[in-house]
C-alpha cells in the first residue's frame, strides 16, 4: 500500500487562518460590525478555495454524472443520519452533549441561514477543496478532512456537543466519496442542521 505523502500545509494554514479570523470576531463583535461572525465565515469558506483552482481548474466535484445515483444516495444517507440523530436525542446525555433548546427562527430565515452561510460554504470548504488538498497528495481525504471540520467547530466556539461534528463530518466526506460531488453533502448538511429544529431544540 502506497505510503499518504506530505500533508497539506496550506490548505491546512488556510483552514487555521480562517478559523482564527472568524473566533476573534466572534469575540471581538465591535471590531467586525459590519461584518457579522457569520457571513464572514461564509465569505471566507466560499471563496478562499477558490484560489486554489484560479488556473483554470474546474472543480471534479462541481460535476455531477449520475444525478439519479446521487438522489438515491442522499434520501439513504438522510434517513440513516435522521435516525442515528433521533437515538442520539433520545439517550440519557449529560448537559454538555444536549442541543440548546429553545424557539427557532422563522422558517425563511433559518433556511436562508443554514444553506448560504452555512452548509454550502462548509461543504464547497471541506468536502470540496479540503478533500481535494488530501487526496492530491496520497491521502484517505474522509477523515483528515472530518477532523479538521470537528476542529473548526471547536475553535470557533468549543464544546462537547460540537465535538460530535466529526461523526456527520465522516458521513458527509463519504458521501463526497461515493457521489463524486459536493452537492449530496450540501444536502444533508442542511438537514442534519434542521434537525435540532424538529426535534425541538436547536444546535
Amino acid at each position: 500500500m502506497k505510503k499518504p505523502g506530505p500533508v497539506p500545509v496550506p490548505a491546512v494554514l488556510l483552514f487555521l487562518g480562517i478559523a482564527v479570523v472568524v473566533r476573534l470576531a466572534s469575540r471581538h463583535a465591535p471590531i467586525f460590525a459590519f461584518l457579522s461572525p457569520d457571513l464572514l465565515a461564509a465569505v471566507l469558506f466560499l471563496y478562499a478555495p477558490f484560489f486554489h483552482y484560479r488556473r483554470g481548474m474546474t472543480p471534479s466535484w462541481l460535476n455531477i454524472s449520475n444525478a439519479g445515483r446521487s438522489a438515491r444516495l442522499a434520501l439513504a444517507l438522510a434517513a440513516g443520519g435522521a435516525l442515528a440523530y433521533f437515538l442520539f436525542t433520545r439517550l440519557p446525555l449529560p448537559p454538555t452533549l444536549v442541543p440548546y433548546a429553545g424557539p427557532p427562527p422563522p422558517l425563511p430565515e433559518l433556511l436562508f441561514h443554514e444553506l448560504l452561510l452555512v452548509a454550502l460554504p462548509e461543504e464547497v470548504f471541506f468536502r470540496g477543496y479540503l478533500y481535494d488538498a488530501f487526496e492530491e497528495k496520497g491521502w484517505e481525504p474522509v477523515v483528515p478532512s472530518s477532523v479538521l471540520f470537528a476542529a473548526g467547530h471547536l475553535l470557533i466556539f468549543a464544546s462537547w456537543y460540537r465535538a460530535l461534528t466529526f461523526f456527520p463530518g465522516l458521513l458527509l466526506g463519504w458521501s463526497r466519496k461515493s457521489g463524486g460531488n459536493i452537492y449530496v453533502p450540501v444536502f444533508l448538511h442542511l438537514l442534519f442542521n434542521l434537525l435540532p429544529y424538529a426535534a425541538g431544540g436547536m444546535h
